[in-house]
């Protein structure tokens, strides 16, 4: 795969504001929510599905927004209107590559800015657990994350522009896997969750949602 050496500044971006929001160590950190799943084992776009009367996309903008995380919206054009949601959007510059495509378009727009990452499709993530990341990361760790019996789980998490070029090696070798890219940080801060890990449940079927809203 070719990747481009930048992206340019206005590119698919909508609502672009260049404000700070948090600051670690003197760089900003901010908030990024991934939507560019197909969701062909969901039937339709999941990212607009609804949990206890909210959509996916809306229940995670309002997380960060609440911790003045100014949220940026990576995924593909869709045609449900978003705009209500008052987030920067960017357009996947690498089709179907997966979150780690994701990233790395927003880390190519937005330099040296370190994101706290969530997913859409997870919508029983705390404010708790995403303060508890703010709190605790130092920028001298390529990444800050949870982990959960053993295993590290890839969002939420906090990562530092410095893997700009692991993100791109990995795109350009076509190596997709977010577990495999976790396991090249040479340095990450990794906390074991003592919390409930139901936070970390993602959907991706409709017999998932079910479930969620079953959950006590």
């Amino acid at each position: 795969m070719t990747l481009p050496p930048d992206l340019p500044s206005g590119d698919g971006r909508h609502g672009m504001s260049d404000s700070s929001n948090r600051k670690s160590g003197g760089g900003v950190i901010r908030g990024l929510i991934l939507a560019g799943g197909k969701s062909s084992r969901f039937g339709a776009d999941k990212a607009m599905a609804f949990y206890k009367g909210v959509p996916f996309l809306e229940r995670a903008a309002s997380l960060l927004k609440r911790l003045e995380l100014k949220p940026i919206l990576v995924g593909r054009p869709r045609l449900t209107d978003i705009s209500f949601l008052k987030c920067t959007t960017l357009y996947d510059k690498l089709s179907d590559q997966g979150p780690l495509g994701g990233l790395y378009t927003a880390m190519a727009v937005f330099k040296n800015t370190a994101f706290l990452m969530v997913s859409c499709d997870m919508p029983l993530l705390s404010r708790q657990a995403l303060s508890f990341l703010l709190e605790k990361h130092d920028p001298v760790y390529g990444a800050t994350l949870f982990s959960t019996q053993n295993q590290i789980q890839p969002f939420p998490g906090i990562y530092e522009p410095s893997l700009l070029g692991l993100l791109r090696k990995n795109l350009m070798d076509g190596s997709l896997s977010v577990r495999h890219f976790l396991d090249q940080i040479p340095s990450k801060n990794v906390m074991v969750w003592q919390g409930d890990e139901r936070i970390f449940s993602n959907v991706n079927t409709r017999d998932d949602l079910k479930n969620l809203v079953r959950m006590p």
